[in-house]
């Protein structure tokens, strides 16, 4: 069954609800927001059992990733709602060349926004301090379900389609200058992604090309995964697992069983030190299940994208990979038959999390030279 793309959008406006400045030694300025949003999508009607308890869970997991047929939904439906979306944006103390150039950022599954600005040891984990010190301003926000956006039902809400029309909404008020600080429009956006993240920032240059001035889209590949990850993450109830932790989250969020079920999805062996495997157990974020079964809802093929265009995921990422992205990251030809200078690049010795894993800045180094080769 194929998804239409989103029908319409809305647009509603926020005031900031809090202000940095720069001090005489400070490097970056950054502001929250909470960002109202109205969006019209084509959305899935489920038909699968809600949770009641973690056995149904291991069953869930265990249909999906099996051979026999599984059915989840019966049919689709419009559907127009609203919803907050908590973001950040942060731009470099003083005048750079590159202040007006944009990188807005969308974070994977099991993660919010802190997976692009570490709160421990940012000079080695955090891309927005890095982005920052080239010049450039990032704006990063908590999907749909995470951190501080709306909390919604995990069975139904917060469908990919729906996700996609939420980017896509805020892409176009950051290029009409709004939520962008204190420096106006951008003269460029470029969208930077994460896993799912990165699935709809692709989803987003299928559909809308014209809204992204390129993209770099980070663990993902084009490539056969078996989705044994799912079972190494070990998902249960989030609120039976850490009752308290995630407030307002209904039992078809999940999370996985503990700090090593973690490790393996997101690190690969001696690429990661401990404490900061157990900085992501107490960042981590639940995952809807109708994430999961809903992103190949998303348009991968983008002919008429025409920018830069990077994807670049670890060597060992056992999401996409199951291990080994050797000479499975680039699409068929047909994905991205125009864009400028697509480039598939396998970052060494790290998995999926690229971002908490050593060498995290050299990743980084390779995307915003990358940009900066074609003038964004």
């Amino acid at each position: 069954m194929k998804l239409s793309l989103i029908s319409s959008v809305t647009l509603l406006f926020s005031d900031a609800v809090s202000h940095s400045t720069c001090s005489d030694t400070g490097t970056r300025a950054c502001q929250e927001y909470t960002i109202p949003v109205n969006v019209t999508s084509q959305v899935f009607i489920p038909s699968y059992p809600r949770f009641k308890d973690n056995f149904d869970v291991v069953d869930f997991f265990s249909a999906l990733g099996g051979r026999a047929s599984f059915i989840p939904f019966s049919g689709t439906k419009n559907v127009t709602a609203a919803y907050s979306i908590g973001a950040t944006i942060c731009s470099p103390c003083g005048s750079t060349r590159k202040e007006k150039t944009l990188l807005l950022a969308s974070h994977g599954l099991g993660y919010d926004r802190r997976y692009w600005d570490s709160g421990v040891e940012a000079a080695n984990y955090s891309f927005v301090d890095f982005a920052v010190s080239q010049g450039y301003s990032v704006f990063f926000y908590d999907r749909l379900g995470t951190g501080k956006s709306s909390m919604v039902s995990g069975y139904d809400v917060p469908q990919s389609t729906t996700q996609l029309a939420i980017l896509q909404q805020l892409t176009s008020l950051l290029r009409n200058g709004n939520y962008t600080g204190a420096f106006g429009k951008p003269s460029k956006l470029v969208h930077i992604g994460h896993s799912y993240g990165s699935q709809l920032s692709n989803g987003l240059i299928a559909t809308t090309p014209g809204l992204s001035d390129g993209a770099i889209l980070t663990g993902l590949s084009y490539g056969v995964t078996s989705g044994s990850f799912l079972k190494e993450w070990g998902f249960r109830i989030a609120e039976l697992q850490a009752p308290g932790k995630w407030p307002g989250r209904d039992n078809n969020y999940v999370t996985g069983v503990d700090a090593c079920g973690n490790a393996a999805t997101f690190f690969h062996e001696n690429s990661y030190s401990k404490e900061i495997a157990w900085y992501n157990e107490d960042i981590k974020q639940p995952v809807a299940t109708v994430e999961l079964l809903t992103f190949r809802a998303l348009p991968q093929e983008a002919p008429k994208f025409t920018k830069p265009l990077m994807v670049i995921t670890g060597e060992f990422d056992a999401a996409f990979c199951d291990g080994n992205c050797t000479g499975v990251l680039a699409p068929p030809d047909s994905y991205f038959p125009n864009a400028t200078d697509f480039q598939a690049i396998v970052h060494p010795a790290v998995g999926h999390g690229i971002n908490f894993s050593y060498n995290a800045t050299g990743a980084y180094a390779v995307m915003l030279d990358y940009l900066k080769k074609h003038g964004l």
